[in-house]
């Protein structure tokens, strides 16, 4: 008898008999090999088969990749992707991390390529995603007509993937929201596993069935994971990985409460709660089903024991009350009692920290807040002796806060016994609790494990015990439970760009002579803010109450590193306008408006457009592109227009779809002799604006001898009113002597009844019988005023009057005339 307590003395020493032990004496082969949750891609073809069961995140394998289509001018702009997330089909795609980011998914708007995700669209989609669960039975679609006839690497009929479930990801090319090919991670629901608790004809309530695999759910209660392992997993009634236990061998009662005890709600600090245990994790068809097994139980606080007549036994945590009793009384005093002795002080572990994977960190491994205890380290010479927890299957910090204080608290119960009991304790097994009183020890209903059971040849039980205590597994969130904190996982693009120094001034443009001209306003912003990938500045204005812009113009580089810009066209006198001003970066990065700020535009006295006494004056000033008076000047401006557009029929040199400018020129030359035509044509609408022109100019000199002649033609209309123009003008220089003579047609009309028709002539005005009779001089203009030269009138009355009637009166026919009032 003394050897069997010798034996079980040593195996309760070499048992993993606490969670301490059971955390701390993985196997160094298995903390090398374990699978986990993996944070990288896989490539190439010599990766184990694999699944993965419960909750968890995967970067999966890289299957395929292929680029297509063109966006604007750039060829092959879209990267299609085809991942691969293990070899059983896994109940749902629940999360998608872009760049380490996570996505929100939706399932609408889809299109051929998948569904796209909001925060890749900036305007317009750049990243679409499809997920396939392994149960397809064909090959996809989209892959087939967008690969099926690639040269290299076509997507062919066969390419089904049958049991493999995969995710394929398409991403448009855009400089400014990708930096290199997008880096992806799933989150996924497991493999659909039977829950006995959810049939009926096992002692459940439900239609779940062992032998009818459609009948399975999704389940990531640890438990459920461990009882499905210890069965096996199959695929289509095949057995391909874990162990083949019997729904016999596992007894209803004992993992029904185990699976209980997982699915407890527990309270969070911070407010709702979470399971007590849930548990995830990719397995490689290579690894230890006991081994694996292992990862699960260290993280629900678990423990299992495979009894010798095949019997399989779990229990998670302690429970509260004890499955049986005894005293001293009980212990047979004709056999000695074990002894194991106190651990060393450099065996015991009085702290902890824990690793566990954080979905809000797309899976990343990090240590929830660490246990410490100041009473254990007085207890042990003052020295904090931490461990630390690798939680592999745990995605929750504070499930991890859980076991790690369990696993602390639990290891330093150190008593252990070995004791021989009569036959009738028998009935005990490892994993049930006893309650010993002795006052030997001082025990008073103490709880203790079972942790090892064997028989005498004379029937007396010898059972190993190992202290516990169902208060190390209490949990107060109040004071228990310790804050997470993480730095967000975000994607870092540049912020967009607001606009420093914007302002407004209300200006008025004069002529050479001092007239008013045009008004507007000036708008400011800071230099500085764009020395850098700024290619133009946007000016948008329009009047207090309207909502969409009138007018839109750009300030190109580098005028637009003066840090101000004019504006004068498309505003009206009198008015107040609001301005909005953005810069428009080169890189295509995002830039922020200004915001609408108001300016005054002032009143002119009369609309430049409108005033009579300055048509000679707009007249004398009208110009085309040759602006010089003298043929040396004239001269360098043709050599200009060569130098710059050459001899072009017809060249668009400026614009987009609503502003377009053309520019014909021809030019012919020979020594001194100079001949050419220029055409240049404009056209721009807006918002509520539309304006066309085009001016015809032609030019021939010879040494210093010049002629010229210019025609324009305008037509502009807005919601304010329409207007339209003919310009004439002809110069002719001959050394010293300058003539030129030209006239101006203008037809105006507005909204409020006014209504504007002028003829304006600069030099002597000739009429003419006839084509073949030679022209009268009529009327010339001179500083004084008008000049008749020849001619024969009939009658002629002033438009002066006093009473309403003509001050002077001639008639040519009678003679009379009348000088003086009227009667």
């Amino acid at each position: 008898m003394n050897f069997i307590i010798q034996l079980i003395v040593g195996v309760v020493l070499g048992l993993a008999s606490t969670l301490l032990k059971q955390a701390f004496s993985r196997p160094q082969e298995q903390q090398k090999t374990a699978t986990g949750t993996r944070g990288s891609t896989q490539l190439g073809g010599k990766v184990p088969q694999s699944f993965l069961i419960g909750t968890v995140g995967d970067a999966g394998k890289l299957e395929y990749r292929n680029s297509w289509g063109q966006s604007g001018e750039v060829p092959n702009a879209y990267e299609t992707d085809v991942y691969s997330f293990g070899d059983l089909p896994l109940s749902a795609l629940t999360g998608l991390y872009v760049n380490g980011t996570r996505m929100t998914l939706s399932t609408s708007g889809g299109v051929t390529q998948g569904y796209p995700v909001a925060e890749y669209n900036n305007g317009a989609n750049h990243f679409w995603w499809r997920f396939f669960d392994g149960t397809q039975t064909s090959a996809d679609s989209f892959l087939r007509n967008r690969f099926g006839t690639d040269a290299d690497r076509p997507w062919l009929a066969d390419m089904i993937g049958r049991g493999v479930p995969y995710l394929t990801t398409t991403a448009l090319w855009s400089e400014t929201l990708w930096t290199g090919f997008p880096t992806i991670l799933g989150e996924f629901q497991g493999i659909k596993l039977y829950d006995p608790r959810k049939d009926s004809t096992a002692g459940g309530s439900g239609s779940q069935r062992w032998s009818d695999q459609s009948t399975w759910a999704f389940s990531d209660n640890s438990a459920v994971i461990i009882y499905n392992i210890e069965r096996g997993i199959y695929f289509n009634g095949a057995h391909i990985w874990g162990g083949r236990a019997t729904a016999a061998q596992m007894p209803y009662d004992v993992w029904s409460a185990a699976m209980d005890a997982c699915d407890e709600s527990v309270a969070l600090a911070s407010g709702g709660s979470e399971k007590r245990f849930r548990a995830g994790r990719k397995v490689s068809l290579n690894e230890r089903p006991s081994d694996v097994i292992t990862d699960f139980l260290i993280g629900c606080n678990g423990r299992i024991s495979h009894a010798s007549d095949g019997t399989i036994y779990i229990l998670i945590g302690v429970p509260d009350t004890a499955d049986g009793a005894f005293t001293d009384a009980d212990v047979l005093a004709t056999e000695p009692l074990g002894s194991i002795p106190f651990p060393n002080l450099d065996e015991i572990i009085n702290g902890a920290t824990a690793t566990y994977r954080e979905p809000s960190q797309a899976w990343e491994d990090k240590e929830t807040a660490p246990y410490y205890r100041a009473d254990l380290e007085t207890e042990d010479d003052g020295r904090r002796q931490a461990e630390g927890l690798d939680l592999r299957t745990t995605f929750s910090g504070t499930q991890a806060q859980r076991v790690q204080k369990a696993v602390i608290e639990e290891g330093r119960r150190f008593r252990r016994h070995v004791v021989a009991l009569p036959p009738e304790f028998a009935q005990y097994r490892p994993l049930q609790v006893l309650a010993w009183t002795s006052d030997r020890f001082g025990y008073v209903a103490k709880f203790f494990l079972v942790t090892a059971r064997t028989r005498a040849p004379w029937g007396q039980v010898v059972l190993g015990l190992q202290e516990v205590d169902p208060a190390d597994h209490g949990w107060t969130p109040g004071t228990d439970e310790r804050p997470l904190s993480f730095a967000p996982v975000v994607t870092n693009r540049p912020p967009p760009q607001p606009v420093v120094g914007f302002s407004l001034a209300p200006v008025v443009e004069v002529d050479s002579n001092g007239n008013d001209r045009r008004a507007g306003y000036d708008a400011f912003w800071s230099a500085a803010s764009v020395a850098v990938d700024v290619e133009f500045v946007r000016i948008s204005h329009r009047l207090v109450g309207d909502t969409l812009p009138r007018w839109v113009g750009l300030i190109p580089l580098p005028n637009l590193l003066l840090g101000s810009g004019r504006v004068t066209d498309g505003t009206i006198p009198g008015t107040i306008h609001e301005v909005e001003i953005q810069y428009l970066a080169a890189s295509g990065r995002e830039t922020l408006s200004s915001g609408w700020l108001q300016v005054a535009v002032p009143s002119l006295p009369e609309a430049v457009d409108i005033q009579v006494s300055q048509l000679g004056e707009y007249l004398a000033g009208a110009v085309g592109f040759l602006t010089g008076n003298t043929p040396g000047t004239v001269q360098d401006q043709i050599n200009e227009l060569r130098e710059q557009f050459g001899d072009l029929a017809n060249a668009v040199i400026t614009g987009d779809d609503t502003s377009r400018r053309r520019i014909s020129t021809l030019f012919a030359q020979s020594g001194a002799a100079t001949a050419g035509i220029i055409r240049n044509e404009t056209a721009i609408v807006e918002e509520g604006r539309a304006r066309a022109e085009a001016i015809d100019e032609v030019v021939a000199s010879l040494g210093d001898i010049l002629a010229q002649g210019f025609l324009k033609f305008e037509a502009e209309v807005d919601e304010e009113g329409a207007k339209a123009q003919i310009t004439a003008k002809v110069k002719a220089t001959f050394g010293s002597t300058f003539s030129q003579a030209a006239w101006a047609l203008r037809a105006e009309a507005d909204g409020d009844g006014g209504s504007i028709g002028q003829f304006g002539v600069v030099g002597s005005f000739y009429v003419f019988p006839d084509t073949e009779s030679p022209g009268l001089p009529a009327l010339s203009a001179t500083s004084d005023g008008i000049r008749f030269e020849s001619g024969q009138f009939r009658r002629l009355e002033s438009i002066a009057t006093a009473d309403g009637s003509p001050i002077i009166v001639i008639d040519g026919d009678t003679g009379f005339f009348s000088f003086g009032v009227a009667t």
